[in-house]
């Protein structure tokens, strides 16, 4: 495979990928350049639209001189500017890492499954979805899931991704796991079920927020694991916080504004009954007032 690369203003590089896809080229990647700016619900990132970026056009055959002029034509730059080498198809395919979690738990690849026991094992092969096991947000919601014994309980893991925190809930026993995400995830969702052997979850792709009232169970336990404004906007257009009996574990939140998520709860009849922070990032387990 050869790679092409060359420098472009990053406000033209969507027409200018169309214009390669209409011309045959259709691997291309690029990075938008962006800055992260902080507001009142945590991470927000604006595209810098005045730079420039490097756009790569991938090929499977060697690049001849007239298939560069071409390319510069098409480009509108100096031949100078364009820069080909051959690279090797396994560089880019991305590298997952066993990860480590407290009590003795690690998430590891199909392939390296036999390495670890199976009592203490989350196998785990990510298709892209958010939830490898590699941000604060999943490990420290693993860190109360894998505590607690889940046993004959019933599960709604919103904001599902991967699926990790439904395998994880379904390791340690839960007889019922519904999933939700906006996203189409089912296919993952249940490939990582099983990997892992375990019972496969329902699955509802939703928008929990402008969907209202899409969840009508009384569930024993409630994973939300998005963003703090998310989040809330999720428990309150889907009337959660009736349930009493439900303990939520809430995620994704950061330090400056977990507590949004915590007044809400409190004025439902909720105490906030464990709290775990990792860098900037917050975890929090809420359950009724008895």
């Amino acid at each position: 495979m050869f790679e092409i690369t060359v420098r472009l203003p990053t406000k033209k590089i969507d027409r200018i990928i169309t214009h390669l896809y209409q011309k045959g080229y259709y691997q291309t990647f690029y990075e938008v350049p962006l800055d992260v700016v902080t507001d009142a619900n945590g991470y927000a990132f604006v595209e810098k639209r005045n730079e420039t970026t490097e756009l790569n056009i991938y090929l499977n055959n060697f690049i001849e001189a007239k298939e560069r002029r071409k390319l510069v034509e098409l480009l509108a730059i100096d031949e100078s500017n364009l820069v080909v080498r051959e690279v090797n198809e396994q560089d880019y395919q991305q590298t997952f890492h066993d990860i480590f979690l407290e009590h003795g738990w690690v998430i590891t690849t199909p392939d390296r499954r036999k390495l670890y026991h199976k009592e203490k094992r989350i196998v785990l092969d990510s298709q892209g979805n958010f939830g490898t096991g590699y941000h604060e947000t999943t490990k420290d919601c693993l860190y109360f899931i894998l505590k607690q014994d889940f046993t004959g309980l019933s599960v709604a893991d919103i904001g599902a991704g991967s699926g990790v925190l439904s395998v994880a809930a379904a390791l340690k026993g839960a007889k019922l796991i519904d999933t939700y995400d906006v996203q189409p995830v089912e296919r993952e969702i249940l490939y990582q079920c099983e990997l892992n052997r375990v019972k496969p979850v329902n699955v509802f792709q939703s928008d929990l927020i402008k969907n209202k009232n899409r969840i009508k169970k009384d569930y024993d336990w409630i994973f939300v694991n998005i963003g703090t404004q998310e989040n809330m906007d999720i428990l309150k257009a889907q009337r959660l916080l009736k349930y009493k009996n439900t303990t939520f574990i809430l995620s994704g939140m950061l330090e400056w504004n977990y507590h949004l998520a915590e007044t809400l709860f409190k004025d439902s009849g909720f105490h906030l009954e464990k709290k775990k922070q990792s860098n900037e990032w917050v975890t929090c387990i809420f359950k009724g007032v008895t």
